[in-house]
C-alpha cells in the first residue's frame, strides 16, 4: 500500500508539474516582466536586469521562501484559470450563438457552394469546430436513426481497450489544444499591463484555434467510426433484433427508444 501510494502521488506531483505548474511559471514570468517594465519600457532590454536586481537584493533567506512558496501558488492558479478558459473555449466552439454571426456563416457557405449543399452540412454553429461535432450527431441520425447524445455512454461500456485508448487521445489532444487558446487569451488580457504580450497572445490564440479546427476534426472522426464499427453490437446488447444484418434508420429509433427508457 505505501509502494502505492508513493506511485500514485508521483504521478500527481509529475501531472501538477507539467500541465499546470510549468505554463503557469512561464505565465508569472511574463507578467512579472509587464509589471516592471510597463508599456513605456517595454522593450528596452537593460531595464529588466536591474529592476530584477533590485528586486532580489530586497529578498531575506525567509522572504525569499516565501516568494518561492507565492510565485508556485500563482503559477499554479494562473493553470487553473487557464483550463477554466478553456472549457470556456469549448462551449464558445460548439456555440449556437451569436446568432448573426451564424446566420453570416451560413449564407456565406451557400454563395461560396458551387451546387446546394443538404441543409445538415450548412454551418449551424459558430465555428467550423461546432460545426463538425454537430455533424457526427446528423449524420449517424441520417444513417442509422441513432442518437449519439443517448449512444455513446453505452457504446463507450462496450468497445475494447484499443478503441478506448483511440478516443481518449484524441479527446486529451483536443482538450490540450483548447488550453493552447486559453493561454492565448490569458495573454491577451497581460497585454493591458505589458502590450508585447497582446502580440504573443493574439499570436497563441491564432495557432491553438487552428490546432482546435485539426484535432477536434480528428476526435469527431474517431467517435463516429467508434459508431459505426459498434452499432451491431450497441443493438445486441439492448435486444434489438437487426433483420438486415446492420443497424437501419427503423432499428435505430427503437434503439433509441429503448435508451430513452420510452420517453
Amino acid at each position: 500500500m505505501t509502494t502505492l501510494v508513493a506511485e500514485l502521488g508521483k504521478k500527481l506531483a509529475d501531472r501538477w508539474l507539467g500541465t499546470l505548474v510549468l505554463p503557469g511559471l512561464l505565465f508569472v514570468a511574463v507578467a512579472t516582466c509587464g509589471r516592471l517594465l510597463g508599456h513605456g519600457r517595454a522593450l528596452r532590454p537593460g531595464v529588466l536586469p536591474a529592476e530584477v536586481d533590485r528586486l532580489v537584493r530586497g529578498l531575506s533567506g525567509t522572504s525569499t521562501a516565501f516568494a518561492v512558496a507565492g510565485l508556485l501558488l500563482a503559477a499554479t492558479a494562473a493553470g487553473v484559470a487557464a483550463r477554466a478558459v478553456a472549457a470556456a473555449v469549448r462551449r464558445v466552439w460548439t456555440a449556437r450563438r451569436p446568432r448573426r454571426w451564424v446566420a453570416w456563416r451560413h449564407r456565406r457557405a451557400l454563395a461560396a457552394a458551387p451546387e446546394r449543399l443538404p441543409v445538415q452540412y450548412l454551418p449551424a454553429r459558430a465555428t467550423p469546430v461546432g460545426d463538425r461535432f454537430r455533424l457526427v450527431d446528423e449524420r449517424v441520425a441520417v444513417q442509422f436513426g441513432l442518437s449519439v447524445v443517448l449512444a455513446w455512454p453505452r457504446l463507450w461500456l462496450l468497445v475494447a481497450e484499443p478503441t478506448a485508448a483511440a478516443v481518449r487521445l484524441a479527446a486529451a489532444r483536443y482538450r490540450a489544444a483548447t488550453e493552447t487558446t486559453a493561454w492565448g487569451v490569458l495573454y491577451l488580457v497581460l497585454g493591458a499591463v505589458w502590450w508585447p504580450a497582446a502580440v504573443v497572445g493574439a499570436a497563441v490564440v491564432v495557432v491553438g484555434y487552428r490546432q482546435s479546427r485539426v484535432r477536434g476534426g480528428v476526435l469527431a472522426d474517431v467517435v463516429e467510426a467508434t459508431v459505426d464499427v459498434h452499432q451491431k453490437q450497441l443493438a445486441e446488447a439492448v435486444g434489438v433484433d437487426l433483420p438486415h444484418g446492420r443497424v437501419t434508420p427503423a432499428e435505430g429509433l427503437r434503439i433509441n427508444d429503448v435508451l430513452n427508457k420510452r420517453a
